[in-house]
């Protein structure tokens, strides 16, 4: 299953949308809608986690070690806001979830999403990127209680000249850690706010889910 979100209408189809800011500066942190609502960092007993390399796959434990149930794409809404460079610095962007009222009790976001590039548009065949798994300051589990709880996770990449030079993606799949066959996909390369001008092979670091607000 997919859910796809289509500039801000959600549509439970095959995949999830973005949405962004002017490229050149640092994505700005966005705020979980709602009220009543409460994110948290949960504890966890699982060691520091490891810088990897490879294709990602979901990680950490299924409840973050409270007895709560994984997030799912269905709970969430998505936001992907990016931030190109063409000076030789990192390019970015910022993935954020706000929790919706599909669902009221409250899940868990722990450890990496799986993330994959997607030809033409959401539902495309894969294109080939490398996957680099890298640890963070605010890397932690993540309780989304009722309404409005919020997460986030960073991608960073080179930007592959001012248009690319190849044949670049038009969306991004994202599978949360845990979460089954459910993906969450969104269009990218449709505008400055969601631009991502990367080439096959290139390489996007992630970070795991957590709170990345201070």
């Amino acid at each position: 299953m997919r859910k796809r979100l289509v500039g801000a209408t959600v549509v439970v189809t095959a995949g999830l949308a973005l949405s962004g800011c002017a490229a050149g500066g640092a994505p700005q942190q966005a705020t979980g809608g709602g009220s009543q609502a409460e994110s948290r960092p949960v504890e966890a007993s699982a060691g520091e986690q490891q810088e990897t390399t490879g294709k990602a796959s979901g990680s950490g434990s299924n409840s973050g070690g409270t007895g709560d149930r994984p997030c799912e794409a269905s709970d969430l809404d998505a936001k992907f806001v990016t931030a190109e460079n063409y000076d030789g610095r990192p390019s970015s962007g910022l993935f954020s979830v706000t929790k919706n009222s599909d669902n009221m009790t409250p899940c868990v976001l722990d450890g990496y999403p799986e993330i994959k590039a997607m030809r033409g548009s959401e539902g495309g065949a894969t294109m080939p990127v490398e996957i680099r798994q890298v640890t963070a300051d605010g890397a932690q589990p993540m309780r989304l209680d009722g309404q409005g709880g919020f997460a986030s996770f960073n991608i960073t990449w080179a930007t592959s000249g001012d248009d690319g030079g190849c044949d670049m993606p038009g969306a991004l799949s994202v599978r949360l850690p845990q979460a089954g066959a459910q993906d969450i996909e969104v269009p990218v390369n449709q505008g400055r706010d969601n631009s991502m001008r990367i080439c096959e092979n290139d390489e996007l670091q992630v970070q795991p889910f957590g709170d990345y607000t201070n």
